[in-house]
């Protein structure tokens, strides 16, 4: 989410990336998360993400520490050479959002928990690979997009404090705001990669692994609805 972080662009750009290298570190994290929310939803670590995200004020507070407080951590380990450091951060963000994604699956029978990840998964890595396309195959350059991002996120705030106490149809389109906003950082992050703009290929991958878990946490909320409806 890099948008909602301090970043760790280098003063000069790395004159190359692994790109395998962060592909495979970001969909590790990714992978990881998505099964400690699966195993998360059957414990009491769900009902606790319930307590949390119950309320929008106190939900944007802990998706704020433990995401966007765990990716600084990580940026500052990474920037000086610490990996237990580094390590905290990530780990702060796979705690955010299991506790996240856990609760929302939660209140869907446990039979469709699965299915609901499984759908989620793929169209979540076929949003993400129609991103890559666009930012390889055209010169286009999404610099500017961090500031998208960044607006989105303010906009989908506002929205959502508002509507919380007028009226609870802005608050579905602060979550669509959100998701908006995490597909414009995606996009950045994806082309940071391509441009080389920061040295650390870890740096790049946590980057990817945040805003495709923002990605997937809006879609899973979707799946879960119409296999809810479908299920009825």
């Amino acid at each position: 989410m890099s948008s909602v972080h301090s970043s760790t662009q280098t003063d000069q750009y790395a004159p190359t990336v692994n790109v395998s290298k962060v592909a495979g570190i970001a969909t590790a994290l990714v992978a990881v998360n998505i099964l400690l929310m699966l195993v998360g939803s059957y414990t009491p670590l769900a009902d606790l993400g319930l307590v949390l995200f119950s309320n929008y004020f106190i939900g944007i507070a802990t998706f704020a520490a433990t995401i966007g407080g765990g990716f600084w951590v990580s940026n500052k380990g990474i920037q000086s050479g610490n990996v237990p450091v580094a390590g905290a951060g990530v780990t702060l963000i796979q705690f955010g959002y299991t506790l996240l994604g856990s609760a929302i699956l939660v209140i869907a029978p446990p039979a469709l928990r699965i299915p609901a990840l499984a759908i989620t998964t793929v169209v979540t890595g076929l949003l993400t690979a129609g991103i890559v396309l666009v930012v390889y195959r055209t010169d286009r350059s999404f610099a500017r997009w961090q500031t998208y991002s960044k607006g989105l996120f303010i906009a989908g705030f506002a929205a959502g404090a508002v509507g919380f106490f007028l009226n609870p149809m802005l608050m579905v389109f602060a979550s669509v705001l959100f998701f908006l906003g995490f597909v414009t950082d995606l996009a950045y992050e994806i082309w940071a990669v391509k441009e080389s703009r920061y040295a650390s290929p870890i740096r790049n991958a946590i980057g990817i692994y945040v805003a495709v878990m923002g990605v997937f946490i809006h879609i899973l909320r979707l799946v879960l609805y119409v296999l809810s409806l479908l299920n009825n």
